[in-house]
């Protein structure tokens, strides 16, 4: 075959255009790629440049958005602690000059004169603590809890009162870990120790509707969900499990229990009863219920039975917690509060009547906007109301209105359980060898009580009416239905009950007891109250004491105060150390954020020497490539033909 004639060199003016374009684009586009990492600094431009690099780059941009977000958290918590640090200072610094002022007054030789005077003083320490109290950081409350845009004190009472919030400010320290940078006034101030109220105790019945995570547990240790074996006696034995694993409230665990019952031919029923459960049979056969392999949910809900057991098997309570919604009716089997309850708090008095409340959270809400100084809340423990008085220095007695509520809830402030250590602001008794006191009904018959060893009010109770009993007297001692002493009550007689001190002991007027009453009743005195903790409660007594040339309350609020001084300091030492952790992460922190930096600069970064070196190579590449396209359009036919 011929080949025509011709130069096979020869390119067509069109493909020599198009591939001059081209190459112009291609070295324009190495130009501009190379001017962009001079001017931002970066080596990957995009995804594709360097997929792998792209990766580490966002990897690094997200951890390195984390540390230094912990970082922020860490340098205001900080802050917040310095803060907290220097304000506990000052609060020491004025518990001891009010200790200074108690330890001097106490001295005989003080006139009333120079004592009031000192009274003023103790006022205005009062008033820079509640100042420190609430002292702001970047305009935060340091003491407000998580309320940290409410003062947590005031003085709507007329003296200083506590409304701070309870909780703890935390903040994230690391990816996996949170710690905790502010303190509470009520810890501060040591306002909470300890509070009234809260031994009820409340026998709270099971109901289909009551959450799991709301049950103790027979054990106190949480019900843990899981899985476990059931055997029903009947003639060849029917065993099945059941899996409770994703049950949220006990109508859940019931229905799981009955429906694999029923899916393996058994009898057997779950249901609540009382505080606990029950496992009927239908047919009367024994029941065996234990744990499948390392288990612990049978224990939990009370039911584990290891040997078969006569139908039905009664479950032990499960302890369930008292919340907010918990109706009253299942605080107790026939509980209910039809009469209310008194409250006296200093000069504020209130009469509570419960009727149309329904739920725990009702008697809360009831009892908090009764505007007489106190906060109701549920026990730590989920079986019993606390009752804290929010204002400083005053006398909180809570009684009955005709019934029993007050004790049914577990907040009468004279029970059986209130220890004799507490009376008169934590005075005490002091017993004498022998007798204490001598009580005489209104026909004349008397006998003698003898206190010491005595602990409680139910114990002291007990030694009055046994002594009664042992004299033939019809007096019948019982706490005060709505004061803070002790009642004694008797048969009518031509006399008075009354009541005198034998031995010279100080007991019975240390109990209000001292003296008569009429011929039926006689209440003593309010001896037993609940007075707020802390550093406020003792320097309003200082104050009030040094006020009435008191040297003996003086030597007891001096007391206190010399123990919340203390107090203080190692509650400042606690500070200090959670500063110094928060500053440690802090600087560990930083030098994460640096080596992450690091780490980012050497993928992301472009190597500036490296670049402009490029960028020059690119601009040649791209002059060279016009001034060829010039010749080249600068060609006649002739030179295409020659």
């Amino acid at each position: 075959m011929n080949i025509p004639g011709g130069s096979l060199t020869r390119v067509s003016t069109g493909l020599q255009s198009q591939t001059l374009i081209s190459e112009i684009r291609l070295n324009a586009l190495r130009v501009f790629r190379e001017q962009q990492r001079i001017a931002t600094g970066q080596r990957i431009l995009s995804v594709s440049d360097d997929p792998i690099g792209a990766e580490k780059i966002a990897r690094f941009n997200k951890s390195l958005q984390s540390q230094e977000q912990v970082l922020r958290n860490l340098a205001h918590a900080d802050g917040f602690l310095s803060a907290t640090d220097n304000g506990v200072n000052d609060i020491n610094d004025l518990l001891i000059e009010a200790s200074r002022i108690a330890s001097e007054q106490a001295s005989s030789l003080q006139s009333p004169e120079e004592r009031a005077s000192q009274a003023v003083l103790i006022d205005g320490i009062i008033q820079q603590l509640q100042t420190i109290g609430n002292r702001q950081y970047q305009g935060l409350y340091l003491f407000a809890g998580r309320d940290v845009n409410r003062p947590p004190f005031g003085s709507e009472y007329g003296r200083v009162s506590y409304n701070g919030d309870l909780g703890s400010r935390d903040t994230l320290a690391d990816n996996n870990a949170s710690i905790s940078f502010n303190l509470i006034a009520s810890e501060l101030f040591r306002l909470r120790d300890p509070l009234a109220g809260g031994y009820a105790n409340f026998d709270t019945q099971l109901a289909g509707s009551t959450r799991v995570n709301e049950l103790r547990g027979a054990t106190n240790a949480g019900v843990r969900l899981g899985r476990f074996t059931v055997t029903e006696a009947a003639g060849p034995n029917i065993t099945f499990d059941v899996d409770l694993t994703g049950a949220d409230t006990v109508a859940d665990v019931i229905a799981k229990f009955n429906d694999a019952a029923a899916t393996a031919g058994s009898t057997l029923t779950l249901s609540t009863s009382g505080n606990g459960l029950r496992v009927t049979s239908g047919a009367g056969n024994a029941i065996q219920i234990d744990e499948f392999g390392n288990g612990t949910i049978a224990g939990d809900l009370g039911i584990r039975q290891t040997t078969p057991i006569a139908s039905p098997l009664q479950g032990a309570s499960v302890l369930r917690r008292v919340t907010t919604t918990t109706q009253i009716s299942d605080l107790g089997l026939g509980f209910s509060l039809p009469s209310g309850i008194t409250i006296r708090n200093g000069t504020r008095n209130a009469t509570l009547n419960f009727a149309g409340a329904t739920t725990v959270g009702d008697v809360l809400n009831i009892i908090n906007t009764a505007n007489v100084g106190v906060r109701a809340t549920i026990n730590a423990n989920g079986n019993g109301i606390d009752i804290e008085n929010l204002i400083a220095g005053t006398d909180l007695i809570i009684g009955e209105n005709g019934g029993t509520d007050a004790a049914a809830l577990g907040i009468k402030t004279v029970h059986g359980g209130t220890t004799l250590a507490s009376v008169n602001h934590g005075r005490g008794l002091h017993p004498v060898d022998g007798d204490d006191f001598t009580i005489t009904d209104a026909n004349g018959i008397s006998f003698s009580v003898d206190v010491n060893g005595l602990t409680t009010m139910q114990q002291l109770l007990d030694a009055i009416n046994a002594a009664a009993a042992t004299a033939g007297s019809s007096i019948v001692a019982q706490t005060s239905p709505t004061g803070g002493g002790i009642r004694l009550t008797g048969g009518a007689g031509a006399g008075t009950i009354t009541v005198t001190s034998a031995n010279l002991s100080p007991v019975a007027e240390e109990l209000g007891l001292l003296g008569s009453g009429s011929a039926t009743v006689f209440d003593g005195g309010d001896v037993f109250q609940y007075t707020q903790s802390g550093a406020f409660s003792a320097l309003y007594r200082l104050r009030d004491a040094l006020a009435s040339n008191n040297t003996s309350e003086i030597t007891e609020a001096g007391s206190q105060i010399d123990a919340l001084e203390k107090y203080t300091a190692n509650i400042q030492g606690q500070v200090g150390a959670r500063s110094r952790a928060a500053k440690s992460r802090r600087e560990q922190t930083e030098a994460a954020v640096t080596a992450t930096t690091i780490l980012l600069s050497e993928v992301r970064d472009v190597d500036l020497t490296e670049a402009i070196t490029k960028f020059q190579q690119a601009q040649t590449a791209l002059q060279s490539t016009l001034l060829t396209g010039s010749k080249i359009s600068s060609l006649s036919l002739l030179d295409f033909l020659r």
